[in-house]
């Protein structure tokens, strides 16, 4: 078993990150949460998420940490390498060893330059959002498929130390389509004296800069809390279902390679240890049995989508159809208290939209004609319903995937065009 990893092992963990994460991800996995003090700064007592206007907001209530990135990186590292796991780093994977209809292996180059092969019965590709080794697959292995510019957003991001003190209980999301359009702001302490801090904006033709966005309406507020930048910077984020094939013979794709990060917030480290640990228990009964073809490693796709993936694809409903909200719209939701915490919590944790949220925006949109806006919202619910079913009910065989990812297709392009091309 090797670690192919492009930094240097003393590196390891450090990445653009959001640094935050759910408690209840590692009851799934059963991995022992984060330790203050160890591999997480702070602890979470939920997520408030405010309104365009800043006059409302609603609080998603949950355990959470605010990770010291690195030292969770580097802990990660030691379970891996203690479990007898061969680091191989300051290596970047150049393309895949492809036999026929199998993945063999990587090959990689060093730091000098030199090239060499890492040939493997099995590849977990967890190269992050670039995909770079899925991705230079043959165009028609199903795992090899790429997502349009408009499933990502943009993001930059500081880490600062700020003089003005900081209520570490509670990581502050702020909804704002004119300042960060299909995204929002951010402001998470670590600690009482530290923030992370940043911005995201939906990719594609046209997506405005998100250190430019950064500029104008984060780096004031970090500077009025008397900020120094640790450290900042940019990224990817995949926001939206995972990827709809996420194995072949020899691979099998995790995290963000396999776009498993939550199409609402973004957040991709729970889901990541989610993915990882299915496919690790995929693959250790597939090598049992024989080898990794893709037959053996197929039950991945429905221990995750089980666990995780089928609320994700429920939630990307609901993502795109926030993206084609107005400040007056949101407003209007989060002000009138259309939907409350225990709503929100329960929404962000099971993926669906509650039939209470339906009834209360009825009441109060009829009251202010806005029967648009209601229509809207029971659309929403019934689409998000047939997500989940769909993934719910991923074919258990290779055979019966074109159907299923034809009828995949058709719902998310009708969602799509639905909400974007009505606003387009």
């Amino acid at each position: 078993m090797a670690i192919v990893e492009m930094k240097r092992a003393d590196d390891i963990g450090s990445k653009v990150c959001g640094d935050a994460v759910g408690e209840h991800h590692f009851r799934t996995v059963g991995l022992e949460p984060p330790r203050v003090g160890v591999d997480a700064v702070a602890v979470f007592e939920g997520v408030r998420v405010y309104a365009p206007s800043l006059r409302g907001y609603v609080t998603a209530w949950g355990k959470g940490y605010a990770l010291d990135r690195k030292a969770f990186g580097q802990r990660l590292l030691r379970m891996a390498v203690n479990a007898g796991a061969d680091l191989l780093d300051g290596r970047a994977v150049v393309r895949p060893i492809v036999e026929g209809s199998w993945v063999r292996g990587v090959e990689v180059r060093s730091a000098s330059g030199g090239t060499e092969d890492v040939r493997a019965r099995v590849v977990v590709e967890a190269t992050g959002v670039s995909a770079a080794v899925r991705t230079k697959l043959p165009s028609e292995w199903w795992v090899s498929e790429r997502a349009p510019p408009e499933d990502f957003n943009v993001a930059y991001r500081a880490v600062a130390e700020v003089e003005e003190p900081q209520d570490p209980r509670l990581a502050l999301i702020y909804l704002n389509p004119e300042a960060a359009p299909g995204g929002y702001w951010w402001w998470f302490p670590k600690g009482e004296g530290v923030v992370n801090a940043g911005i995201g904006v939906r990719a594609g033709r046209g997506s405005p800069s998100p250190r430019d966005r950064f500029d104008a309406h984060v780096r004031p507020k970090l500077l009025r809390a008397g900020a120094r930048i640790v450290h900042e910077g940019g990224g990817l984020v995949p926001t939206r279902r995972t990827a709809p094939c996420m194995v072949w013979n020899g691979i099998v794709a995790v995290g963000d390679a396999a776009m498993t990060a939550n199409p609402i917030h973004g957040g991709g480290i729970g889901p990541s240890l989610v993915s990882s640990y299915h496919a690790a228990e995929t693959i250790i009964r597939a090598l049992s049995d024989g080898e990794a073809s893709m037959e053996a490693l197929w039950p991945y796709h429905r221990a995750y989508h089980a666990a995780y993936g089928a609320k994700q694809a429920s939630l990307d409903v609901l993502r795109i159809y926030l993206q084609s909200l107005s400040s007056g719209d949101l407003d209007f939701v989060i002000e009138k208290g259309i939907v409350t915490d225990a709503e929100l919590s329960e929404m962000g944790y099971r993926g669906v939209l509650l039939p209470s949220i339906i009834s209360k925006g009825l009441r109060a949109l009829k009251l202010l004609s806005r029967p648009s806006l209601l229509r809207e919202l029971k659309l929403v619910k019934e689409y998000m319903d047939r997500a989940r079913r769909l993934y719910e009910e991923y074919p258990s065989t290779p055979k019966e995937y074109p159907k299923w990812r034809a009828d995949e297709e058709r719902l998310f392009g009708e969602v799509k065009s639905r909400f974007w091309g009505s606003r387009a």
